[in-house]
């Protein structure tokens, strides 16, 4: 196992559950396994000798179960735990998650940054890096008209930047409303084959309407959402 925490969650798990984790740029947490001791601890070496080469710092190494879990609480609780990362914000899984080449994981979590700093909203970056898989959420004030208008934009901007590098909308989670629009952009030579297969297999659209193909573009204002939006 590999995965990213960036320092938007590293700061939310530590507000929320007291961690002290190091408040840095992005931690990685890497878990080996093996029949024997001799093992792990080869791949425990090997990954300390990559991360120095890529002048990581700070690197750590238990067997205790009490450290390691502790450790790893931080990327468990890290869901609910940035609901607190800002009192006056919601946490909202809208872009959520997306695929790209594994050599790219570091430069995504980066864009994503990049892209909420442009948008004046928060996002964090986190994700599975064996497998290429991100995941965001938007830290926002629901009730503001003009966060949501910049939180479209974001996501818009994020899938862009996805494709870009032969990515994917989707790893895990699906597409659901908010990203439907970069899918229908992923997809376009698709889409009818798609449409086709689901009038086929459910003729009267009472499985899961009005989302992929069916979704709006304008999503914020043509659905209901869980949030209320102040007009």
């Amino acid at each position: 196992m590999l995965e990213l925490v960036d320092s938007v969650a590293i700061k939310a798990v530590n507000k929320t559950m007291n961690l002290g984790l190091k408040e840095v740029a992005a931690s990685l947490i890497f878990e080996a396994d093996g029949m024997v001791k001799e093992a792990v601890d080869y791949e425990i070496n090997k990954m300390k000798e990559i991360c120095k080469k890529h002048r990581g710092s700070d690197i750590n190494t238990s067997y205790d179960p009490k450290e390691r879990a502790k450790i790893f609480m931080g990327r468990k609780k890290l869901f609910p735990a940035l609901s607190k990362y800002d009192d006056c914000l919601a946490s909202t899984s809208l872009a959520d998650d997306m695929a790209v080449p594994y050599s790219k994981m570091a430069e995504m979590a980066g864009k994503i940054h990049e892209v909420a700093k442009k948008n004046n909203i928060i996002m964090t970056a986190y994700g599975h890096c064996g497998s290429g898989c991100m995941h965001t959420k938007i830290l926002m004030d629901t009730k503001r008209p003009d966060q949501w208008a910049s939180a479209k934009k974001a996501i818009t901007e994020i899938y862009e930047y996805v494709r870009s590098v032969n990515g994917t909308t989707s790893a895990e989670h699906g597409i659901g409303l908010s990203k439907a629009e970069s899918f229908k952009v992923e997809k376009a030579d698709s889409l009818k084959l798609l449409q086709t297969i689901k009038q086929a297999l459910d003729p009267n659209n009472i499985l899961n309407p009005g989302k992929l193909m069916q979704a709006p573009d304008d999503w914020v204002t043509a659905t209901g959402l869980r949030y209320a939006v102040n007009n």
